[in-house]
C-alpha cells in the first residue's frame, strides 16, 4: 500500500543520484560541443590568415618590384616596403590591442554563451 519512510528516502536518494550523474554528463557534453566550436572556429581562421599571409607575401615582394623600378633601385624599393611594414607594426602596437580584447572578447562571449548556434556539419 504505502511505503516506508526508509524506502521512500532510498528512491529519493536514487533518483537524485541519477539526477547528478545525468547533469554531470550534461555538463560535460555540454563543454565539450562549446570547446569543439572554439577549436573549429580557430582552426578555420588560422588557415585563412596563413593563406591571407601567403597572398600578402606575393603582393609585397610584387610592390617592392614595382616601387624599385620606379625609383630606380630594386633595393630601395624594398627597404620602402619594409619600412611601410615598420610603421605598420608600430602603429598596431600602439592602437590595436584594445580593439582587439573588445571585438575578441564580444566573439567569444557570444559564441560561448549562445546555445541557439548548434554545430554545424556539412555531412
Amino acid at each position: 500500500m504505502s511505503k516506508s519512510i526508509k524506502e521512500n528516502f532510498e528512491d529519493l536518494s536514487s533518483t537524485a543520484k541519477g539526477y547528478l550523474e545525468s547533469s554531470i554528463a550534461y555538463y560535460k557534453l555540454d563543454f565539450f560541443k562549446k570547446m569543439m566550436k572554439i577549436t573549429i572556429d580557430a582552426s578555420h581562421k588560422l588557415i585563412l590568415a596563413f593563406f591571407l599571409l601567403i597572398g600578402l607575401l606575393f603582393i609585397s615582394v610584387a610592390a617592392s618590384i614595382y616601387i624599385g623600378n620606379l625609383v630606380g633601385s630594386l633595393s630601395a624599393g624594398y627597404l620602402i616596403m619594409g619600412g611601410f611594414y615598420l610603421i605598420l607594426v608600430v602603429v598596431s602596437a600602439l592602437t590595436l590591442k584594445p580593439v582587439l580584447r573588445k571585438i575578441i572578447l564580444q566573439r567569444a562571449s557570444k559564441s560561448y554563451f549562445n546555445d541557439k548556434n548548434e554545430i554545424e556539419t556539412d555531412e
